[in-house]
């Protein structure tokens, strides 16, 4: 959850009032005669109801992430850009990771190898969809997973990075993903895994143990 603070700048006025040497200054009274018969007064005083005061505008949410360099992106169900930090692998093995997300949260993952800790697949599913993730190189996975809504994304050291910026949920999954082949006396098995991610009322619903992180942490 973000929290905004409006700043509110006070212009506050002050006078001076200029001697006039023709004036006595009478020391038992409040006021004083001058000698010209006009009157004056000593208007050091203001009063506060009559300071302005200026107002500034409070900014909403998006504008401020776009002043930080955040944009808005829509994207449809598929890979992610080749700008976000991760390299594209693909094996030859008739595989799948069908991932069926559920009506409270667009879904982005991240396929996560154990072994080197480097994402090979970056997906965008949206909400009441289904997507496969297809042709995963033989080796053990894991996931990282940012649920939520309004996917906003920045280009930082010439990598992009990206954000649900509406109930924004990350974590990482603590459970290994075997894509290896497993052979047997008879032949072999082609693992395939089917995945069922939802939010409800921001409880995460999965069908896998995971952790939750943070922001930074999905990105790298």
């Amino acid at each position: 959850m973000y929290k905004f603070f409006s700043l509110i700048l006070l212009i506050i006025l002050s006078s001076c009032g200029e001697s006039n040497s023709n004036v006595k200054y009478s020391s038992n009274t409040d006021y004083v005669t001058p000698n010209n018969g006009d009157l004056s007064f000593d208007n050091s005083y203001v009063d506060s109801s009559t300071i302005t005061k200026e107002i500034v505008p409070e900014k909403n949410p998006k504008e401020i992430l776009e002043e930080q360099g955040w944009k808005s992106t829509e994207i449809n169900n598929g890979q992610m850009s080749s700008c976000y930090n991760f390299k594209q692998k693909k094996g030859k093995v008739d595989n799948s990771l069908k991932i069926t997300v559920g009506n409270g949260t667009d879904v982005v993952i991240k396929l996560m190898d154990v072994n080197t800790n480097k994402c090979i697949r970056y997906v965008f599913i949206n909400r009441n969809t289904t997507y496969s993730i297809r042709n995963i190189p033989e080796g053990q996975y894991y996931l990282k997973i940012a649920y939520g809504k309004n996917w906003y994304s920045k280009t930082e050291n010439g990598k992009c990075i990206g954000k649900f910026i509406e109930n924004a949920i990350y974590e990482k999954g603590k459970d290994k993903i075997d894509f290896n082949i497993i052979h047997s006396y008879d032949g072999y098995q082609i693992p395939s895994y089917e995945l069922e991610l939802d939010v409800i009322s921001s409880d995460i619903v999965n069908s896998f143990n995971s952790t939750t992180i943070s922001e930074e942490s999905f990105n790298n």
